[in-house]
Formats: C-alpha cells, sequence, structure tokens
C-alpha cells in the first residue's frame, strides 16, 4: 500500500511531463511536389514528412526599436535661435480691397490691417500711403484716415521694433482709388 502513492505521484508526473512537453511542441507535415514547390500543412497528405516544430520559443525575429536620445539645446543654441528675426504668417491690408473703389464724400475712410500672429507687445504699425508714413504708430490694426482726397492712392503696413525703431516687415502695397463728389457737378 506504501507504493501506491509513490506510484500514483510518479505517472502524475511522468503524464504531466509529457503533456507540457506535447504542449510545446506541434507537428506540421511537408510536402514538395515535382516541381519543386513546398507545401505545409498541419494535416497529413499522402507524400509528405512530418516536422516536429517547438512552440515554446520565438522564431520570429522582431526588430528592436531605435530611441533617439533627447537633445538639449545649449545656451549659444538658443542664443542663434532668438536671434532669428520674427516673421508675421500674415500681414496684409485687408480692407479696402486691392484695386478697389471707395466712396467717400468726406474723404473719411477706415483701414484694416490683418495680422497673424497678434501684434508683439515690443512691435508698432506704421501705415504707409503713398509712400509716406500716415499718422503715427500704434499698437491696434485699425486706421482712420480723415480728409483723403479723391483719386488714386497705394498703401501699405510696416510693423517697426519699439526699441530699435527698425522695420520688422511691411506688407505688399494695395491699390485703392478714393471716390468723392465733385463741386464742378452742382
Amino acid at each position: 500500500m506504501k507504493l501506491l502513492p509513490l506510484t500514483l505521484f510518479t505517472l502524475f508526473t511522468m503524464a504531466g511531463s509529457l503533456l507540457s512537453n506535447a504542449a510545446n511542441e506541434t507537428v506540421m507535415y511537408k510536402k514538395v511536389d515535382k516541381n519543386g514547390k513546398v507545401t505545409f500543412t498541419d494535416k497529413p497528405i499522402p507524400g509528405s514528412t512530418p516536422i516536429t516544430i517547438k512552440t515554446n520559443t520565438n522564431v520570429v525575429d522582431t526588430p528592436k526599436p531605435t530611441i533617439k536620445p533627447k537633445t538639449f539645446s545649449t545656451p549659444e543654441e538658443l542664443d542663434d535661435k532668438s536671434q532669428e528675426p520674427f516673421k508675421y504668417e500674415v500681414l496684409a491690408v485687408d480692407s479696402p480691397e486691392h484695386d478697389q473703389a471707395v466712396r467717400a464724400n468726406s474723404g473719411d475712410i477706415n483701414i484694416i490691417v490683418g495680422l497673424t500672429p497678434s501684434l508683439q507687445p515690443n512691435h508698432s504699425l506704421q501705415l504707409i500711403m503713398d509712400g509716406s508714413p500716415v499718422g503715427s504708430q500704434q499698437k491696434i490694426p485699425y486706421f482712420a484716415l480723415n480728409g483723403v482726397d479723391r483719386g488714386t492712392h497705394q498703401i501699405s503696413v510696416q510693423v517697426i521694433d519699439d526699441e530699435s525703431k527698425d522695420t520688422v516687415q511691411t506688407s505688399e502695397s494695395i491699390t485703392f482709388h478714393l471716390l468723392r463728389a465733385s463741386r464742378l457737378n452742382r
């Protein structure tokens, strides 16, 4: 009777070992036809040979990801980047439109400037009409002109650095035509 538990233990250990080996292996079948075409299958076919494949090992070589090390800028590189001149993505006269006829018998006209991104704190806008600055530099993109003579005019806007007084950027010029009633037509 003392032998029975030892025999049962041995039987279960061997069965477990066989089952674990069977779980780590699988049988595939390989057949090569007369033209050299190789066929693999999990079911036996006439003329195939059994192949035992271990399933507990990884047979696929997975590429290791390459991680770029994070680079830190040196103070000199940061200084070089900060010295690049700032550039507005959009700097344009939005109103009036190019080649637009504007009726204003009083000669008063509003100029609207499109600016992206917003005006930087150390910048100001200067309106240029017919090649000369008009009014003073300002921080808002709206200009109100009074008493403009009738006729064709060219306007552009400049961004001025408040500290150095240098021109940072200039918009393209647009042309508009101011129409005013003439006293001759009365």
